[in-house]
Parts: C-alpha cells; structure tokens; sequence
C-alpha cells in the first residue's frame, strides 16, 4: 500500500467521524443543487473552499474524478459515508430529488449527533468518578494503611480502624482482579449492544443501559425510514434498505417488521406483531394510527424528530441519575477512608502512649 492510499485511507477515516463537516457540506450541496447547478460543477466550488489536504477536499476530488469517470453520485459517496447517509442518497437519486434527500441526510446526522452527545456527556464525569475510585483505593490500600500497620501490630487494631485494614488486605489481593472484571464486563456489554439476540434483550431493551441502545438506533431508523419514503421509495423497500448492512440487532427487528409487510400487514401491524417493541411501544401505536392514511411519510417524520427531543430529554434525566448515584457511591468511599483514618490515628496515637508496637 503506497502512501496517497494512506492518505486517502485516513482522510476516510476523519471524514465517517466528522458528522459536523458532512452535515455542512450536505447543506451546501442541497442549496446548490436546488438552485439549478450540476453536480460536478457544485463539488469542484465547494472544493475550491478548502484547503487541499483536508479530508473534505480529498473527498470531493475523489468523488468528482469517480462523476467523471461516468460512476453515480451514491457510488462516489459509498466509502466516506455511513451506511444510513449512503441509502439516503440512493432513494435521492432515484427519485430524482437529491437536494431533498440530502437535507434529510442532514436531519437524521443531526438526530444521531444530539443522542449520542446526550450519553457521551451523560458518561464523561461519571466514568471520571469511577476512575477516581480506583485511584483512591490503590492509595488507601497500597500506601496509606501499610504505614500505619508498620507503626503497630496488626492485631492492635480494633472497630473502624480494623474495618480499614481488612479491606486494604481485600484490595490488595483483588484489586487488579476487580480491574480486569470491569474491562471485561465493559467490552462485554458494548459487545453485545449490536449483537446479542433472544428474547431476554427484548425484555432488557425496555430498561437503561439496553433502552438507551434502544432509543439512539431506533430514533435513528425511524428518521431514516421516513426519509426514505419521502424520497419515493416503498415502505417495503425502505425497511429492507435498512436492514442491509445494519448490525444484528438492528437487521433483525428491520427482517421481523418486513416479514409482516410480506403477509399483507401495514407497518404498525408488522412492529407490533415482531414481538421486538421496536422502535418503541409507544411509537408503533402512533404509526398504527397513521399507517393506513395518506401523508403516512409525513406522519413518520413528525413522530421521528418528536421522538428524538424526548429520547434526548430522557436520557439526559437518566444520565443525571447515573451521575447522582455514581456521586453519591464516591462521596460515600471518600466519607468510609476519612473516618476510618481518622479513627486509626487516634489508636495509634492511644498505643504509642501505652507503648504497644
């Protein structure tokens, strides 16, 4: 591998990760198409905003030597995009209203950025805590207790001050242990976010931290479902779209609620009927109400983004109950090390009177 494909490689990478850059280029493509300017000719200005090593432009050379080559737009696009991003623009494309499409592209970028900021700061100052715990207990077990135990006899001790020592013994022996269970654990859950199936994480799905999972894929699959038909495409085609390319977890609910498309149900009828409570129970019965009626693509995109402020309001009050509780636990820990310190220096203050060493 030669270093340009390096570069091309690695600008791909920033590019998928930077969804501020691509929502604004989208909204600049959108405002440009719309006012009657081919494609090409829309790129190669937006190219020449930019300075010619940063990933946008790197992207926008590589998709405008791909048009000139006689390749589609989506096909372009396909490698510096997400999966979600990239079906927008086909439906687009084929419906002929590209400047719509990538407004929704915009919309459903945006939905998915306002969820995932909502967890991430939700998790910073709690995970902080988590570590500050850790570096306490390494403290407290490692360094503070073994000199007061070298100052007087283990079995001196008595009460909060023998409390403290038998704990520091449990740390010091479990400490790492307990470490590597809470790795573990942790690439464990994330792990089977996408792609744990049964019908235990169905009844999981409905409490934090698996309904969190929940509402950021489901909020984003119902955005992008609703784009996709305001774009032209079918129902059935759309959620099938959805499907392809999608994680486990999401491939399957998109397979239960296209099988009941299949057997003639509408779209409320096929969520309900999957037994997933995908996207939510709530949701379906409002599709359920709309399904059957005209402006059905209109209706979904009302209920997505509605969805979507009270998904972020709610994880951002669960995410302030997670930061009480950890609070709470590490205010707790640091109440138990300074009472029990303060209890062994006013024993060894009393044995060092009484001269016991």
């Amino acid at each position: 591998m030669n270093l340009d494909q390096l570069n091309i490689d690695f600008a791909r990478f920033q590019f998928k990760n930077d969804a501020k850059t691509r929502q604004r280029l989208w909204k600049k493509m959108s405002k440009l198409l719309g006012d009657g300017i081919p494609i090409i000719p829309a790129l190669q200005e937006l190219k020449a905003l930019n300075k010619p090593t940063s990933p946008l432009a790197l992207a926008l050379v590589d998709w405008i030597r791909g048009l000139n080559n006689g390749r589609k737009i989506s096909d372009v696009v396909m490698p510096w995009v997400s999966t979600e991003e990239y079906m927008l623009i086909v439906a687009g494309e084929q419906s002929g209203k590209l400047s719509e499409s990538l407004l929704s592209v915009v919309r459903v970028s945006k939905a998915k950025l306002e969820i995932r900021t909502a967890v991430v700061s939700g998790i910073a100052y709690p995970a902080f805590l988590a570590l500050l715990s850790f570096g306490i207990l390494y403290l407290f077990a490692f360094k503070i207790i073994p000199a007061f135990t070298r100052a007087a006899k283990s079995d001196a001790w008595f009460g909060v001050a023998r409390l403290m020592i038998d704990v520091s013994t449990f740390v010091q022996n479990w400490l790492i242990w307990m470490v590597v269970l809470l790795v573990v654990f942790t690439i464990a859950f994330f792990a089977s976010l996408p792609l744990w199936n049964s019908s235990l994480r169905t009844r999981l799905d409905r409490y934090p931290p698996y309904s969190i999972y929940r509402v950021m894929q489901g909020s984003s699959w119902l955005i992008a479902l609703s784009a996709l038909v305001q774009a032209g495409t079918r129902v059935e085609s759309a959620i099938e779209q959805l499907g392809q390319g999608a994680s486990a977890w999401a491939a399957t609910r998109s397979a239960a609620a296209l099988k009941g498309l299949r057997a003639g149900r509408d779209l409320g009828e096929s969520l309900q009927k999957s037994g997933y409570e995908f996207p939510d129970r709530e949701i379906i019965s409002d599709i359920r109400i709309y399904a059957t009626k005209s402006g059905f693509d209109e209706a979904l995109r009302i209920i997505g983004n509605d969805w979507i402020s009270e998904s972020v309001e709610r994880i951002q009050a669960l995410m302030k109950i997670v930061f009480g509780i950890a609070l709470m636990l590490v205010g707790s820990l640091i109440a138990f090390v300074v009472s029990g310190l303060i209890a062994m220096q006013l024993q060894l203050t009393q044995l060092l009177q009484r001269g016991i060493h």
